[in-house]
C-alpha cells in the first residue's frame, strides 16, 4: 500500500490485492481508493490518474443542489416554480394543469436547510402520485401492444436504478424515473416488459427489446444510464 496526495483529487490511497484484475476506483470518507493488480507498477500511477482523472472526479463530493427562485424542476405532467404570496403563513402547493406552485410567506428564507428539506419533500409528495397515476397505465398500454403480460406496478423511491422486474414479474419502478423524457421512460418501462419474457440480459432480451422498441437500444440505453439533471440531483438528496 502505498499514498499520495494530487492537488485536484487530494489524497489517494493505492491498494495492491492479489484477486483483483482490474482497477477498482471507490470515494471514501477522506480519500480514494485504488485497488490495483498485485503485479502494478508503482512507476504507472502518474499516468494512471491521468487516465483516470475524468472518472475519479466524479467521485469527488459534489456541493449540495438546491431549490432557488427562479428555479423550474420539470417532470413528465408537471413543472414545479416558487412562488411568494406576502398573504401566506407557511409552505403550501397547488397543482393545477401541469403546474405545481410552491407557496412561500414573502419573507421565507429558503436556503435554510429545513426549508429546502420541506420542498424537496413536498415536490416528491406530488412525484409519487403523478408516478402512481402514469406509470401503471403506461405499463399495461405498452404490455397489451406487445401482447405481454405480469403482475403488478409498483412505485418506490430507488435511487440506484429506475426500474427492475422480479421473477414472479412484479414489475417495481423508481419515483424519479418521471423526471427523464417520455422517450426514455417508455424504454425503461419496455426494458421492464422484456424482462417479464427474459430475466437476463441475454442476446435474446436484447433481440426482443429492439423489437419493442422499434430501433437500435444502444443509444437509448447509454442516455438512460447516464442521465443527470439538477432536478433529479435535488429530489434523490437522502
Amino acid at each position: 500500500m502505498f499514498e499520495l496526495n494530487d492537488r485536484e483529487l487530494g489524497k489517494i490511497v493505492v491498494i495492491p490485492n492479489r484477486r483483483a484484475k482490474k482497477i477498482i476506483a471507490r470515494r471514501k470518507e477522506d480519500h480514494i481508493r485504488l485497488t490495483v493488480p498485485h503485479n502494478f507498477n508503482p512507476k504507472r500511477i502518474l499516468s494512471l490518474l491521468e487516465e483516470l482523472r475524468p472518472r475519479l472526479l466524479q467521485l469527488m463530493p459534489q456541493p449540495p443542489v438546491t431549490f432557488n427562485e427562479g428555479d423550474v424542476i420539470r417532470s413528465l405532467t408537471f413543472e414545479a416554480r416558487l412562488v411568494r404570496d406576502p398573504f401566506q403563513k407557511s409552505l403550501r402547493l397547488t397543482l393545477k394543469e401541469g403546474k405545481l406552485n410552491i407557496i412561500a410567506p414573502k419573507g421565507l428564507d429558503i436556503t435554510r436547510k429545513e426549508v429546502q428539506q420541506a420542498i424537496r419533500g413536498a415536490i416528491n409528495q406530488v412525484l409519487r402520485m403523478e408516478a402512481k397515476r402514469v406509470l401503471p397505465a403506461k405499463t399495461a398500454l405498452l404490455a397489451k401492444q406487445h401482447g405481454l403480460t405480469y403482475n403488478s406496478v409498483k412505485i418506490g423511491s430507488s435511487r440506484g436504478r429506475w426500474g427492475s422486474c422480479s421473477t414472479r414479474r412484479d414489475i417495481n419502478y423508481s419515483l424519479f424515473l418521471m423526471l427523464l423524457p417520455e422517450r426514455l421512460i417508455d424504454y425503461v418501462v419496455l426494458h421492464e416488459l422484456a424482462h417479464t419474457v427474459e430475466m437476463n440480459h441475454s442476446d435474446r432480451f436484447w433481440q426482443l427489446l429492439e423489437r419493442m422498441c422499434g430501433c437500435n437500444t444502444e443509444e437509448l440505453r447509454r442516455e438512460t444510464k447516464r442521465y443527470h439533471s439538477d432536478s433529479y440531483h435535488f429530489l434523490a438528496e437522502k
